[in-house]
This record gives C-alpha cells, sequence and structure tokens, in this order.
C-alpha cells in the first residue's frame, strides 16, 4: 500500500488520516521518484503543515503497519506540538511506527478498533559496511529501542523495562496484542466501534473510495 496522508481541515475539526507505509522506508529512499512510495519532500511539507494546525480537536486515523522510525516521530513530536485535543483512532494491523504516532494522543484520547491488531517490537535496519560500521548501526538501534521503549513508559505510567521486554518477545519482533491487551499493557485507553463508518469516515469509507479510484474509467 503506498503512503498517505491526508489533511481534512473544517472550523472546529481536524481530520488527519494516516495510510499505508510511514514516511521514506530505508531501502527506497535513493531509488527514482517514481519507484518510492513517499519522498521526503512531500513528507516534509505535511508534518510542516500538521504543526499550523490550529484546530482545538484533532482526529488522526491511523491505518498502518508501520515503517520509518525517524519519520513516525516527527509525526508525534509535530502532533504533540498542537494546543488542541488529539485523539489517535487505529484500525487493522497497526504495527511498528504507527504504534509510535499513536502515542502522540491527549490523555486518554488512545483509541482502538474493536477489531484492530496491536504490535510493538524493536528497531530494524538493513545495513552493510565493515565491523566498525556495523558496530555503529547496532549501537543506533539499542538506542532506538531505548527511546521507543520510552515513548511507550511515558503515557502508560509503567516501566520502560516493561516496554523493552514486549519488544523484546519473540527474537525481537515482539507480539501481536488485541485491543484489551494493548490497553491492558498502557499501549491505548479504550476500545470503539466503528462510528465513524457511519459518518462516511471510518475504515469501510476508506475501502469504498479506494474501490472508486481503482474502478475502470
Amino acid at each position: 500500500m503506498q503512503s498517505d496522508i491526508q489533511i481534512i481541515r473544517h472550523a472546529a475539526r481536524c481530520r488527519i488520516d494516516i495510510e499505508g507505509t510511514i514516511g521514506v522506508p530505508e531501502q527506497e529512499q535513493f531509488d527514482p521518484g517514481s519507484r518510492q512510495v513517499a519522498t521526503w519532500e512531500r513528507f516534509r511539507r505535511t508534518v510542516e503543515e500538521i504543526r499550523r494546525i490550529s484546530a482545538p480537536e484533532v482526529i488522526v486515523n491511523i491505518r498502518s503497519t508501520g515503517g520509518d522510525v525517524n519519520d513516525a516521530l516527527l509525526i508525534h513530536d509535530a502532533l504533540r506540538s498542537l494546543g488542541g485535543r488529539i485523539t489517535t483512532r487505529c484500525y487493522g494491523y497497526t504495527a511498528s511506527a504507527a504504534t509510535v504516532i499513536a502515542q502522540a494522543a491527549s490523555p486518554g484520547c488512545r483509541e482502538l478498533s474493536a477489531n484492530a491488531l496491536y504490535l510493538i517490537h524493536r528497531s530494524v535496519c538493513a545495513s552493510e559496511g565493515n565491523a566498525d560500521e556495523l558496530a555503529a548501526r547496532l549501537d543506533l538501534l539499542r538506542k532506538t529501542d531505548e527511546r521507543l521503549a520510552e515513548v511507550y513508559a511515558a503515557r502508560s505510567g509503567r516501566a520502560k523495562a516493561d516496554f523493552e521486554a514486549l519488544m523484546g518477545e519473540n527474537n525481537g519482533n515482539g507480539r501481536w496484542l488485541s485491543p484489551r491487551e494493548a490497553i491492558a499493557a498502557g499501549l491505548a485507553d479504550r476500545i470503539v466501534q466503528d462510528a465513524e463508518a457511519a459518518a462516511g469516515r471510518g475504515p469501510r469509507a476508506w475501502v469504498r473510495r479506494l474501490a472508486e479510484r481503482l474502478r475502470p474509467a
């Protein structure tokens, strides 16, 4: 699925839809633009647009299995800098970098669809080089894991070590959590039914829009 971040503004509410890959995957950053699922320039403009949002309420719909950790942290920090109430709503498989963005919500406003699955894990990279270069990458991975655990812990009231342990399960691949398990772990606040779909903004509406986009002329 291609990366897509849409910002829909209204007077009292702004909606941000984050779908597909977050940012530019490391292995594709130097590919020709036509092959990239996203470009840094487009992503940079989107983050700047998020920082300029002045609506008192912002709803962030997340339908993503992750992407680039750095880009997710930039979106997280941009959302946290806003003055309004931030609600994050996760649908389907929500994993990896997508869970970082979900932590940007205001207190009590990290929502999960009743049918969502949630995954946090240790950071991953593709690398080549000599022993010193690989050692440096390993050090960065460990620092990244520590930073991510601190992000999760800051919202949960639980110890950072709890999240380091959860991320480290299954050889660092983590474990898929049900909505109730994610809440018990301190990664989300509440489960919501598909209330947005009735208003034409939920995941079913998104599937309908995608079908319309792919329909032959």
